[in-house]
């Protein structure tokens, strides 16, 4: 006779249950928790975003756009002055972590966005690097700068090293993070067949990357929680930054792949073999060449080189040998284990770096 007791659950399985349903629970008002903490942060980040804005957002009309830009320090500083210019995908706010810093060293910084990024339009043309520096000699211009040091990151870097390269003058010093000093497709170009087309397809990204960073949404919140990173403590106000209105809707980065022309493996293969499809701006990040630029080098030079196992610009060697070229003029300084962006991995030595150079190097 079976015992009716067989079919009651033992005090095991029902210890089982009781921790699966807690955790689902758990879970869920985890998440709860989660969300509102970005809400409270989104709340406050719109605050924050638009003191931030009134404080520091400027622009002028200048030769081909309206130009917009982020200004710290004293505006009768037309004496020690720092133009930042941004990598790819980014924007003026870059640079503001470390803009009050260089301003108690006496510096009064500029950091613009460039075409098609954060406050700052398109030009109703096709616009090159060409353009965007008599852009930037106008804003100086008109604020009656003539000399500044012109740093920028990553493509930034290559735009610091042309506007060297087309107005000397101007520039007083510049600083190369990651960017500008080797020409860009050098470290495609010295790859064999093979080497070069598994490069070539670490461009391509995974399709929920583009989704997430290409996509559309319904309401700026969910674009803001988006890019939100919940590891950092701070309500990250500077991410509405990159949040724009589009077709009744929010986007954060679609559109700028593309505009980079380095949407997957095919479209950066046609910026670095010069393709006539290639838009002018994309193509003008590998029509500089720094060694040509710097030849007959007379200015001080601050190359910050990120080195590492899966660096996808891995110049070392050839930033040692412009370096040693020119040991008068060029300050190399190697950053270990950081594929790229120097200024978020090590934000502190990035500082120091930064400013020793502005004190040591460059001249009052």
């Amino acid at each position: 006779m079976k015992d009716h007791y067989s079919s009651v659950p033992n005090y095991r399985t029902v210890l089982t249950m009781l921790i699966l349903i807690s955790a689902s629970y758990l879970d869920v008002f985890s998440q709860e928790i989660a969300d509102q903490r970005i809400m409270h942060d989104y709340q406050s980040a719109l605050k924050d975003y638009e003191s931030y804005e009134q404080n520091h957002r400027k622009d002028m009309q200048v030769k081909n756009v309206r130009l917009s830009y982020l200004e710290w320090g004293n505006l009768d500083n037309k004496d020690k002055v720092l133009i930042w210019l941004h990598g790819s995908l980014s924007n003026a706010y870059e640079f503001y972590p470390y803009a009050d810093s260089i301003v108690k060293s006496g510096y009064r910084v500029i950091s613009i966005d460039q075409y098609n990024a954060g406050k700052t339009p398109l030009p109703n043309f096709d616009a090159s690097f060409d353009d965007l520096s008599i852009d930037i000699k106008c804003l100086m211009d008109s604020l009656g700068i003539e000399k500044a040091v012109i740093g920028g990151f990553s493509r930034g870097a290559f735009l610091a090293t042309h506007i060297y390269k087309t107005m000397p003058q101007y520039v007083s010093a510049l600083i190369l993070e990651d960017g500008g000093s080797v020409a860009f497709a050098t470290s495609y170009l010295k790859l064999d067949e093979e080497s070069l087309k598994r490069k070539l397809k670490d461009v391509n990204l995974p399709a929920e990357v583009v989704d997430k960073y290409s996509g559309y949404f319904s309401h700026k919140f969910d674009a803001y929680k988006s890019l939100y990173d919940a590891d950092i403590n701070t309500n990250q106000f500077e991410i509405l930054s990159y949040l724009k209105p589009q077709n009744n809707q929010w986007i954060t980065y679609r559109g700028q792949f593309e505009y980079y022309h380095m949407q997957d493996s095919l479209h950066m293969a046609e910026v670095i073999f010069h393709k006539p499809n290639v838009s002018k701006y994309a193509k003008s990040i590998v029509e500089v060449k720094p060694t040509d630029i710097f030849k007959d080098l007379a200015t001080p030079v601050l190359i910050m080189d990120a080195n590492a196992e899966q660096d996808p610009i891995p110049v070392r060697i050839e930033n040692r040998e412009l370096a040693m070229k020119h040991p008068q003029f060029i300050k190399l300084v190697v950053f270990e284990d950081v594929a790229h962006n120097i200024h978020y991995t090590y934000p502190s030595r990035f500082l120091h770096e930064v400013i020793s150079f502005l004190d040591h190097q460059v001249k009052d």
